[in-house]
């Protein structure tokens, strides 16, 4: 092989202090995320064959309990047959009735 030429490296004269503070992403636990395991439930009640047009669910909320139809889900919300729109990111469970 040849010889390759030499590189210029700087002597490091000082206390270096770049790794005080680590961010991980993998365990950012931020309370209004959406759960996936939220994500799979519905998806899961959207895709059962018992589901044609709605199905009948009782979904647990931040602030309330619910019990109603579902029939569609659009961006971040869950439509009802009554018209109302539930915010995924508010929900804490889900189950079909």
């Amino acid at each position: 092989m040849k010889d390759l030429p030499k590189v210029y490296a700087s002597p490091i004269n000082k206390e270096l202090k770049n790794n005080r503070e680590v961010y991980d992403s993998s365990v950012d636990l931020r309370e209004d995320s959406i759960s996936d395991n939220i994500l799979v439930k519905i998806n899961e009640i959207f895709a059962s064959p018992h589901h044609v047009y709605k199905s009948k669910v009782h979904i647990k909320t931040k602030n309330e309990e619910i019990d109603t139809v579902i029939v569609g889900k659009v961006n971040d919300y869950l439509l009802t047959l009554d018209g109302d729109k539930i915010r995924i990111g508010d929900i804490k469970t889900i189950e079909r009735i």
